[in-house]
């Protein structure tokens, strides 16, 4: 949803413990609304922010399920949610085959509890399991604390598209 610049990291698939504060559930495209009012919710004044409007994270996440991103790979995908609400999701995609962790935000109100790592790791494990060994995804530059949680999962530019193939 932004226009600033982008890092494109990789990472190898590390299958690892986790137990998320939240029920976790797989997305589906009933949650279209849902993930849209999350997705802006997160956005909002973080880095990421370029003044976009529900009508435009509709979009977004149509655009996901339709595969602007590539395939929906929703068994990888997960969602944390709070009652009727969902409040984090992280939405994998395969991109020409290989795993893009193409989406992962969390509401504004449960930034800095665990659910996006958590999510995260639902996502890496599940990946792994069904046989992809590597993962990607695009974050902007200077979201530090994405840039963090990613580097901490081990994503990383230098390991670049040859350590990627075969996933």
């Amino acid at each position: 949803m932004n226009r600033r610049a982008r890092r494109h990291l990789f990472a190898t698939n590390r299958r690892r413990k986790v137990a998320p504060l939240l029920p976790t559930g797989h997305p589906v495209p009933g949650d279209r609304e849902r993930l849209a009012s999350l997705l802006l919710d997160a956005y909002r004044g973080s880095i990421d922010d370029d003044g976009e409007t529900l009508a435009d994270a509709r979009a977004e996440v149509t655009g996901y399920f339709a595969g602007a991103a590539g395939e929906p790979h929703l068994e990888a995908s997960f969602v944390a949610i709070d009652g009727a609400d969902l409040v984090s999701a992280c939405l994998v995609s395969l991109d020409d085959g290989l795993p893009l962790i193409a989406y992962a935000f969390t509401a504004a109100r449960w930034k800095g509890r665990g659910l996006g790592s958590a999510l995260l790791q639902l996502s890496l494990n599940a990946l792994a399991a069904s046989g992809h060994r590597h993962a990607h995804l695009w974050v902007t530059a200077g979201n530090v604390p994405a840039e963090r949680i990613y580097e901490r999962f081990g994503f990383a530019e230098d390991q670049g598209p040859a350590a990627a193939q075969g996933s």
